[in-house]
């Protein structure tokens, strides 16, 4: 088994417990995936579609969130479609999901593969991978039905 082979297993082993953790199953909305994920981790959530994105760069989305105060939200570009700032979400949920998420350190990677950023540390890059992943999917979840899917259009 190679190094990459052991990577993608960990991602992938963190995936599914990330999923199972907040017991997503298809069909569900986007309101009620964030509702589960608040239920599974006893925390209070919010998505914020933000206006002003200035000096943004190419972020798409991100996370706040304090422990002390079981409480968090999460930030997307409100020009973005619906269907792209769900996506961008639903990444900073698996964050929220996986036992062994980032730091919270804010970089600007979103517009950037995990796969090309040399710059992120081996547990850095599992983190992304992981929440690309849930992010992936959850939309899944969400789009399973072709009739599902043109209704986001």
């Amino acid at each position: 088994m190679t190094e990459t082979d052991e990577t993608l297993d960990r991602v992938n082993a963190r995936v599914e417990h990330a999923l199972q953790r907040a017991g997503l199953t298809p069909g569900m909305t986007f309101d009620e995936v964030v509702h589960a994920v608040e239920r599974a981790l006893e925390i209070r959530l919010r998505v914020v579609r933000e206006v002003d994105t200035t000096g943004w760069g190419t972020l798409t989305g991100f996370l706040t969130y304090f422990a002390d105060r079981r409480e968090g939200s999460i930030h997307v570009r409100a020009s973005d479609a619906v269907i792209y700032s769900q996506f961008a979400a639903s990444h900073e949920l698996g964050h929220l999901l996986d036992d062994a998420h980032c730091s919270g350190a804010l970089h600007e990677r979103s517009s950037v593969s995990p796969h090309d950023n040399p710059r992120l540390t081996t547990p850095e890059y599992e983190a992304e991978l992981v929440a690309e992943h849930v992010a992936h999917r959850i939309a899944r979840l969400l789009y399973a039905s072709p009739r599902v899917a043109e209704s986001s259009w």
